[in-house]
C-alpha cells in the first residue's frame, strides 16, 4: 500500500502518524488497499480546528471520508466511522448482489 500524507497548518507528528498508520492496517484487514491519501489541516482561528480526509484506493469505487473535530483525536475518530460505516455498507451490498434472487427455486428441487 502506497501512503501519502499531506500537512497543512501543522507539522507532522509521531504519535499522529502511527494512529493514521493504525487505521489503514484496520481497513486493509476489510479490504485490499493499494493506495491512501491522507491530508490533514489544522486551523488556528476556525472552529473545529482540525479537518481530516481520506482517499482509499480499492478494487470497485474509491473510497473518500472526511471530518472535522476540535481535537487531531476526535477527528480521526469520526473518520474511522464514517470510512467503516462506508465499507461495511458497501460489502453487504455486495453480498446481496451475489446471492440468489428472492422467490427462486433451487435448481436440484426441480
Amino acid at each position: 500500500m502506497i501512503i501519502q500524507l499531506d500537512w497543512f497548518g501543522c507539522h507532522p507528528r509521531l504519535k499522529w502518524e502511527t494512529q493514521i498508520h493504525q487505521t489503514l492496517e484496520q481497513f486493509a484487514a476489510l479490504k485490499p488497499i493499494s493506495r491512501a491519501s491522507v491530508r490533514v489541516e489544522q486551523q488556528s482561528e476556525q472552529t473545529p480546528r482540525y479537518h481530516l480526509s481520506m482517499m482509499l484506493s480499492i478494487p470497485g469505487p474509491d473510497v473518500l471520508g472526511r471530518s472535522s473535530g476540535h481535537t487531531f483525536e476526535e477527528a480521526l475518530l469520526k473518520l474511522r466511522t464514517n470510512l467503516r460505516k462506508t465499507l461495511a455498507t458497501r460489502l453487504l451490498k455486495a453480498r446481496r448482489l451475489t446471492g440468489a434472487a428472492r422467490g427462486v427455486k433451487p435448481a436440484h428441487r426441480g
